[in-house]
């Protein structure tokens, strides 16, 4: 029994290490998109619980000596942005595998709750991500908010309003 037990600490241990190996080089990822945001001492934690299973992010700003914070406590905003940050990181480290080592990722009109001032730093953090090889696309109804981030611009065209057709012919009822 002693055996079974020594096998199993062991396993504990060395699934341990693995979720260590694979969520460090994630939370830098996220960590280096955030420090765009909240400044150069923006850290991430990445939370894992007893089984090795992801339970979560926490940031640490060690500016606002507040400890880490979780991202159920973030604003609506701050969520959105540490969204995506956490999306720009993980095609990234899925990039790596790739050929080109090149991803597309779509954002769709994605920080409908973010401040046009954070907008226009969150920028910064979709063309790191340029740089660093992945194709960032983002969809909006608002491209001016977009302007500065020296993208090319692609405009739908407006929809065709077509006069309403009656699907059944109407019928007279005269007398």
């Amino acid at each position: 029994s002693q055996a079974v037990q020594l096998l199993h600490e062991l396993f504990q241990e060395e699934q341990s290490s693995l979720a260590r190996q694979f969520t460090q080089p994630l939370a830098e990822k996220v960590s280096g998109y955030l420090q765009c945001l909240f400044g150069p001492e923006t850290t991430v934690q990445v939370k894992l619980g007893a089984d090795n299973k992801f339970e979560g992010l926490e940031i640490v700003r060690p500016d606002r000596q507040s400890g880490a914070l979780g991202f159920d406590v973030l604003s609506g905003g701050a969520r959105e942005q540490v969204a995506a940050a956490l999306r720009l990181a993980m095609a990234e480290v899925l990039a790596a595998g790739q050929p080109d080592k090149c991803l597309p990722l779509v954002f769709d009109d994605a920080f409908a709750y973010s401040d046009p001032g954070r907008v226009r730093t969150l920028q910064r953090m979709l063309d790191l991500a340029a740089t660093r090889g992945l194709q960032v696309i983002v969809l909006t109804c608002n491209p001016a908010d977009y302007a500065t981030l020296g993208a090319r611009e692609f405009r739908l065209p407006e929809p065709t309003r077509t006069a309403s057709v009656p699907l059944a012919p109407i019928e007279s009822t005269s007398t």
